[in-house]
Formats: C-alpha cells, sequence, structure tokens
C-alpha cells in the first residue's frame, strides 16, 4: 500500500505549484512565526524553530510585539518616549541565528501580542507560529500570550518551555 505506485492518480505533486504558491496541506513547514522580545523563553522558542526551518528547508518570520502598556512606554513631559527595542533585538537576532543557515526576516508591531502574531502568521500564511512559554507569575492574572494562542488561533501553536 505505501510502497511504489504506477498508478497516475498516486502521482507525487511536486513541482506541479507554482513557485510561490501556497499550498494546502504539503508535507513540512514552509514559514514559521516566532514571538521574539529577547526574553529567555523566546530565546528557546526562537533555537527551536530555527531548527525546525533548517531541518524542514523553511523560513522564519520572526516578530517583536511591543504592547502599548508594557514597560518600554515611558512619559516625559506628556509625551512619550518609546526606546528603539526592536532595534536592539535586530543585533540580538543577527548573532542568535548566525551559522544557522536558515533565512529569516524580522517585523516589529505594536498591538496585543497573540492578535498580532497570529494577525502576522494569517497574512503571510505560516504553518505555525513558535513562542515561548512564560514563567511570570504575574501572567496568571492577565493571561500568557501562549495560552491566547492556543485558545483563539486557526493554525498550529508551538509553545516552547
Amino acid at each position: 500500500m505505501f510502497g511504489e505506485s504506477t498508478d497516475d492518480r498516486w502521482e507525487p505533486l511536486l513541482g506541479k505549484l507554482p513557485s510561490g504558491q501556497f499550498e494546502i496541506g504539503k508535507d513540512g513547514t514552509g514559514l514559521l512565526v516566532v514571538g521574539f522580545d529577547g526574553s529567555g523563553p523566546s530565546r528557546n522558542a526562537l533555537a527551536y524553530a530555527a531548527g525546525l526551518a533548517r531541518r524542514d528547508n523553511a523560513a522564519l518570520l520572526i516578530a517583536f510585539v511591543e504592547t502599548l502598556t508594557s514597560a518600554t512606554l515611558w512619559f516625559f513631559a506628556g509625551a512619550p518616549i518609546i526606546p528603539d527595542s526592536a532595534g536592539d533585538l535586530t543585533e540580538d537576532l543577527r548573532t542568535e541565528l548566525s551559522g544557522v543557515g536558515v533565512p529569516w526576516r524580522f517585523v516589529s508591531v505594536r498591538g496585543d501580542t497573540a492578535r498580532e502574531l497570529e494577525t502576522l502568521a494569517a497574512s503571510c500564511m505560516a504553518d505555525a507560529i513558535v513562542v515561548g512559554r512564560s514563567r511570570s507569575p504575574w501572567h496568571t492574572f492577565g493571561g500568557s500570550v501562549a495560552v491566547g494562542l492556543a485558545k483563539r488561533a486557526r493554525r498550529t501553536v508551538l509553545i516552547v518551555p
């Protein structure tokens, strides 16, 4: 049943789709969206996603989501001062991914983290979203990003410890 088949109906689809076209139900991963904020759990998620992408010959879309209620938004004389967190993370990513051999792109967006990661994954037709598990006790009150994604996402969510 699983051996070689000469039946034309079972011919593999390899090479039958134009390059760049999204394929539903393909073998392996094509694109992974990774939530990254520089924390330990997000670094674990990045390392896992990079290994998975390397093995599956896939690409990474690494996203930093800055919430407007985060501690990175400071006010001075009534005007918001927003540090260049995304710029700082770009150098971290270059260091983390050097020598891995995986194509990647970094984007920075603002909003609700779970919602923004899902929106990015939907717009790029990503196969999965990879995030780190929060170890903070504060997330028990507001809910973690991983739990929010697991409840609402329409694609596979990998939660890396």
